[in-house]
């Protein structure tokens, strides 16, 4: 949209190129149990050029996901050794999770703390050990548990060392010299590093095989980064500095500011900065009135009437919110010079515009899905499926506004978030109520319970 870059936040879309399907396969551990996880779906060649290629693994191992949990039992492993696992491996990870049940395995550190004990029961071969290592070191270095990915670097070089001495295939002594150049100098050993990648060129000259030589173009290609590498910390040597950028502008917001004279350019931009926490305040009560406020008198209608009128469908639809938002700026307190009144006032009007005609498609958006859908069921007269219809968009949304989304690397879960719901206290006392009267026609238990301990956390 034209306006987006009005302000931080819209609608956070997680856009990736790699993908998974949700299955269910047998628990290792425990008979008849079954294990809900999730599977490669596709990815491409892009992964290969992705950080982790410093450690020479690569997607799926580089996601959660690719570590599959038991409920159940307990178990965890990589997605390739979840069933490769002897009678006697079998044995010993059972008596250690009846001893020592895991509790809420579902952030990063938790998994990789239980999939280390587990894998000590288990024989790996070697090279396969070895890759294990090199997964945790760099899933360790996503928590920014550095001392700890430098430590299982340290022990697979240890085993590359090894390695290399034993009959590899051509590719692998490849990988390994390329691993043992990039890890030595993590570790602070700057000349082996040359060494070894003085050894890795030599071996790159010689290759007569054609599909090998792709790869030694491509590990090349990663030597040239290697020099950069700075030893401790971060396995990344393309990391760029990190600078305070906290004050560029947008560059459409940076073009409006230098339009300005100089004698007023510096107060227009003082504007601006009171502005900006209007946008994201403003988005939240708009998208609180429109997903339970304003859909509470919808259900209400339709619960009294069996019918909601395309009037009222288009009316939801509408933004009205233009005035609230010029309120809150006439109560902005910012002082400006008589001489700089009219451009700081021209800035402004500039600025609600088009805030204002983006709010316009906000709003679209926001009700675009479920007054389409409304409108499909009221045409087949289907009143049971449009209640219910109503009853899990207003709880769908009620929970967004009710919990907070919280990251941990690359999983999302929802926690109760007070902070964020309190403001808005009188809105959902108006649901509860509505629903006390009303109940809600959902089936699904989780949700309900969901609901119920999000509007607890505000005293209701």
């Amino acid at each position: 949209m034209k306006y987006i870059y009005l302000f931080i936040y819209f609608f956070t879309l997680t856009v990736s190129a790699t993908t998974w399907h949700e299955k269910k396969v047998d628990d290792p551990i425990k008979p008849g149990a079954k294990c809900s996880v999730l599977s490669v779906g596709s990815y491409g060649s892009y992964i290969y050029n992705f950080p982790s290629k410093y450690d020479q693994v690569f997607f799926p191992y580089t996601a959660s996901h690719a570590m599959w949990f038991c409920e159940e039992s307990g178990y965890i492993s990589f997605i390739r050794d979840f069933e490769s696992i002897t009678e006697q491996e079998k044995e010993k990870i059972a008596a250690y999770l009846k001893l020592n049940p895991p509790k809420d395995i579902r952030s990063l550190l938790s998994k990789l703390e239980l999939i280390e004990k587990i894998y000590s029961f288990r024989t790996l071969l070697p090279e396969h050990s070895n890759q294990n290592k090199r997964i945790l070191a760099y899933l360790y270095e996503q928590k920014d548990k550095f001392d700890i990915a430098n430590n299982y670097r340290k022990a697979a070089l240890t085993e590359i060392y090894e390695l290399l001495k034993t009959d590899l295939t051509e590719y692998r002594k490849l990988e390994y010299l390329y691993l043992s150049a990039n890890y030595e100098r993590q570790l602070g050993n700057i000349t082996k590093s040359d060494e070894q990648l003085a050894i890795l060129a030599k071996e790159i000259e010689q290759i007569s095989n054609e599909k090998l030589q792709h790869f030694g173009n491509y590990l090349s290609q990663l030597m040239s980064e290697t020099v950069h590498i700075k030893p401790g910390g971060k396995l990344n040597p393309k990391v760029r500095e990190e600078h305070d950028d906290v004050s560029e502008l947008p560059e459409e917001i940076n073009d409006k500011i230098q339009n300005v004279s100089n004698e007023c350019r510096a107060e227009v931009q003082t504007r601006y900065n009171d502005l900006t926490p209007l946008f994201d305040s403003h988005i939240e009560q708009i998208t609180i009135e429109k997903e339970i406020e304003e859909f509470l008198v919808i259900r209400s209608l339709f619960i009294e009437t069996n019918n909601i009128p395309k009037h009222i469908l288009d009316d939801y639809s509408n933004y009205k919110g233009a005035a609230s938002f010029r309120s809150a700026i006439n109560n902005l307190n910012t002082k400006h010079s008589q001489s700089c009144m009219d451009e700081v006032s021209h800035f402004t009007d500039q600025i609600e515009k088009e805030f204002t005609e983006h709010m316009t498609f906000v709003t679209q958006d926001l009700t675009r899905s479920i007054t389409r859908r409304i409108k499909q069921m009221l045409e087949k007269d289907n009143p049971q499926a449009i209640r219910t219809l109503i009853d899990e968009h207003l709880i769908d949304k009620s929970i967004r506004q009710l919990y907070c989304r919280e990251i941990d690397y690359d999983i999302s879960f929802d926690v109760i978030c007070p902070d964020k719901s309190m403001p808005y206290k009188s809105v959902f006392e108006k649901l509860s109520a509505h629903i006390f009267h009303s109940p809600l026609l959902i089936s699904d238990q989780e949700q309900r319970q969901k609901l119920t301990r999000g509007l607890s956390s505000i005293g209701l």
